[in-house]
């Protein structure tokens, strides 16, 4: 056992290699890391090559042309509609019997129709929809003459944004930032010569909008998206040289030297079920925008890249450099989908995830990340840019416990603390009045919906609630955090409560669900029946008895509610166990029908949840059932939408099979402009944003946790016989390690039990490996490498090193 600071002594594989210089202000110049940049020699044509910057809630997409500039803007409570408190069919429950009938009759066709007709909603869930804040629009005034040198850019390591280029004889600069400590949105306009920078600025919204001049150098627009939500919008210009003017909601700079321009925004939202929504100040933006204007451009910048810094710099990925990564980015993903090498383009990926997930989702978030992240254009955004909690919200979060990043998580925690009181009416809607807990369907959003959707094959499925319960528990096994787990207990028992009176028995005794169905998919019986609504589907088993198992675990781990432990263990028990079919595959539904799929491709492979993020099925624990899946996998196939392909890889790095994972990674990096609705190809564009088309940003977080899951893996449990109901944890060294990445490195990688993980590798084989205890409390665990493996425990702040005699 060694106690010392390690980092000093753990290499990366790469050097540090300068690129050409930006200018960051007149006497000022930065070096970037060019392992940590996205670049392009052009500016940004369409929505989907702009760069995005974001401080959790507010965010901008800058596009970077030279004359006719944008920035489009976006505040992550910005959204249309509002409360629906009467989407409940209340009356539902009266159904339930008659529908469980017809489907345990094997009447399924006639099940859905009811299940269509009383267990759906009956509010209009889509006039509620994430929204543009607006633009901030630059019409520059340049010298006369071409374009030269021109050099877009977005610095991973350092949240900031910028462009540098030369017309006439002056270089001109730029840059972007968003700013979490001081709540401001901040660009810096200068040229290399005095008096150089020119420009008119709007700052619009296409509906529901006013803007006015405030003179000497402010825009204000007020506006709001309905009844239910208020905004504000500040813009000031500060001018060191020239004039500023203004009338009829727009300002001119004329012949400064160097402007800056600070926008603050906010609205009138707060996530608060009994307030409606309701009660926030938009004119709180005129506040911060004060408070911002009182510090200088460079204390602005410092404190945003030290706020920043220390959640990004906690991980480092080093997978090896080609001359591939000399090239602008667009090029790289052309280049790299027609066979050239470029392994370095997978942590740019990896870490453009973490960027992204910093930049949408910070601990003090009003809401936590929806669909599109923070980012999305216009007023009808791709599926409302909601929380999709059949699996796109989850995906978002996945990256953040492994990778450093746990207090991004707590937004969507908070979210799933909201929705319990709304989801208590939902279940006593459609389930009974006495029906005890809470339950959530297939969608969420800001305004705590929780009723079913519209109609299945999506809309009638009811196993969210134990699935968002999964975050909960994770939080805790990844920080060791009790007084945070026994906060969130009360919602984790209630889910538990609404499923212990709403499993029924099959015909074996065994319990299952019903109705039933697995997400966005259906089946056809052997008798060439079509339906979507079953009893007893794998995907709804699954994370109920995971949600069973994670409950018990806290009661054990808060030494609590022995009674209710004893419940819902003897409960989990009597769960239908997962059951294979006659091709080997994994059964995803009631009977084995899998062979019959109207759609054997789908891109949901819903019933594999307890391959991952479930911890039902392990390689090694469980190889008939890993086999299982394994075959539903290859019976899928690997294409789908871009978050398919993401959870794909997952799935093939729980299997240990890393050129697989890899295979699916690489496809998923293959480059696309599409932006209508696909659902079989995805692909990622040119300013990295997954593609399912159109952008989803799950996509970009589910990656990054799959290369974690290459890497490093820690969900297997085993049973400590000196501690039986403390949850132990396996520390699984490089278990599905691709041999395109031979040699590399990762540092600050966390696993779950309180453990930092760092890891050297070379000829596809463990060089060193550093765990360290970073919580309050003494750790112990098993590290496995291949077949071998060794007991620790480490007291808080304790460091252990291994290598290759592990």
């Amino acid at each position: 056992m060694i106690s010392l600071n390690y980092k000093s002594l753990f290499l990366l594989g790469a050097a540090m290699v300068a690129v050409a210089p930006t200018f960051s202000s007149t006497t000022q110049k930065t070096m970037h890391d060019p392992s940590l940049l996205l670049w392009y020699p052009q500016p940004a044509r369409q929505w989907i090559e702009a760069l995005p910057v974001g401080n959790g809630r507010l965010g901008a997409m800058v596009f970077g042309d030279p004359a006719a500039d944008r920035l489009q803007l976006n505040d992550i409570t910005v959204w249309s509609g509002g409360p629906q408190p009467d989407a409940n069919r209340t009356d539902g429950h009266t159904h339930l019997a008659e529908i469980r009938k017809t489907i345990r009759e094997g009447r399924y066709d006639e099940a859905e129709k009811l299940c269509n007709q009383f267990l759906t909603c009956k509010a209009n869930y889509d006039q509620n929809k994430y929204q543009t804040l607006g633009d901030l629009k630059f019409e520059h005034r340049l010298p006369s003459g071409e374009v030269r040198d021109y050099r877009r850019w977005l610095d991973l390591n350092r949240a900031v944004t910028g462009m540098e280029f030369k017309t006439g004889d002056i270089t001109f600069y730029r840059e972007v930032f968003s700013s979490a400590p001081d709540n401001v949105l901040v660009e810096r306009i200068g040229g290399s010569k005095p008096g150089s920078v020119s420009f008119d600025l709007a700052l619009t919204r296409e509906e529901k909008a006013q803007t006015r001049f405030v003179a000497p150098d402010t825009l204000v627009m007020t506006g709001n998206t309905g009844a239910n939500l208020r905004y504000e919008v500040h813009a000031r210009v500060l001018a060191r040289g020239g004039t500023i003017s203004g009338a009829d909601g727009k300002l001119t700079v004329t012949n400064a030297d160097e402007v800056t321009v600070l926008l603050t925004a906010h609205t009138s939202y707060v996530m608060d079920y009994a307030r409606g929504y309701q009660g926030a100040d938009p004119a709180l933006a005129a506040a911060q925008l004060q408070r911002a204007v009182a510090k200088s451009y460079d204390r602005l910048k410092a404190g945003h890249i030290a706020d920043y810094q220390r959640f990004f710099q906690r991980v480092t990925l080093d997978l090896g450099t080609t001359d591939a990564a000399k090239k602008p980015t667009d090029e790289r993903l052309r280049a790299f989908a027609a066979g050239t090498p470029d392994p370095a383009l997978a942590s740019l990926f990896f870490q453009y995830g973490r960027y992204l997930l910093i930049s949408c989702s910070r601990p003090g978030n009003p809401v936590p990340a929806n669909l599109q992240g923070l980012w999305a254009d216009g007023l009808k955004t791709p599926w409302n840019g909601d929380y999709t909690i059949n699996i796109n919200f989850q995906m978002n979060y996945w990256p953040a416990e492994p990778t450093g990043l746990s207090e991004m998580h707590q937004p969507m925690l908070r979210h799933i603390e909201s929705l319990v009181a709304p989801g208590a009416k939902t279940a006593q809607a459609y389930f009974g009045p006495g029906t005890p807990g809470w339950v959530t369907a297939a969608k969420s959003n800001v305004w705590g919906w929780t009723s079913p959707g519209a109609k299945l094959p999506w809309g009638v499925w009811f196993g969210s609630n134990g699935w968002l319960c999964q975050h909960l528990w994770e939080h805790y096994a990844f920080t060791r955090d009790r007084d945070y787990l026994r906060s969130v207990y009360p919602v984790m028992k209630g889910a538990c409560e609404f499923w212990l009176t709403q499993l029924v028995e099959d015909t074996g005794g065994k319990l299952i669900t019903s109705p039933s169905s697995s997400p966005e998919n259906n089946f056809k019986t052997n008798a060439g029946m079509r339906s979507s609504v079953c009893e007893g589907a794998t995907m709804e088993l699954a994370i109920v008895w995971d949600l069973f198992d994670n409950t018990a675990r806290a009661c054990s781990t808060l030494g609590l509610d022995a009674d209710f432990k004893r419940k819902i263990e003897a409960a989990r028990e009597r769960i239908r166990p997962l059951q294979i079919g006659k091709a080997g595959q994994l059964l995803e539904w009631g009977e084995d029908w899998d062979l019959n799929a109207p759609d054997p491709k789908h891109r949901h492979v819903s019933h594999l949840y307890p391959l991952h993020p479930g911890r039902q099925i392990t390689a090694l624990g469980t190889p008939q059932l890993a086999a299982a899946a394994r075959k539903t996998l290859e019976l899928r196939g690997d294409e789908g939408t871009g978050w398919s392909k993401a959870w794909k890889i997952n799935f093939w790095a729980r299997l240990r099979d890393g050129d697989h994972a890899f295979k699916i990674l690489a496809e998923q990096l293959r480059p696309t402009a599409e932006t209508k609705v696909v659902m079989t190809a995805g692909g990622t564009y040119p300013n990295l944003f997954d593609a399912h088309p159109p952008f989803q940003i799950d996509g970009n977080f589910g990656a990054t946790a799959g290369i974690v899951e290459m890497l490093l893996q820690s969900h297997e449990l085993y049973t400590d016989p000196a501690s039986p109901n403390e949850d132990r944890y396996v520390i699984d060294l490089l278990p599905a390690l691709p041999s395109v990445w031979p040699s590399g490195s990762v540092t600050g990688l966390r696993a779950r039990g309180g453990l930092e993980v760092d890891l050297k590798w070379q000829a596809g084989a463990l060089h060193t490996a550093r765990i360290s205890n970073h919580g309050d409390a003494a750790a112990t665990g098993r590290v496995r490498l291949g077949a071998r493996t060794i007991n620790f425990t480490l007291k808080p702040g304790e460091i252990r090193l291994l290598g290759p005699q592990l």
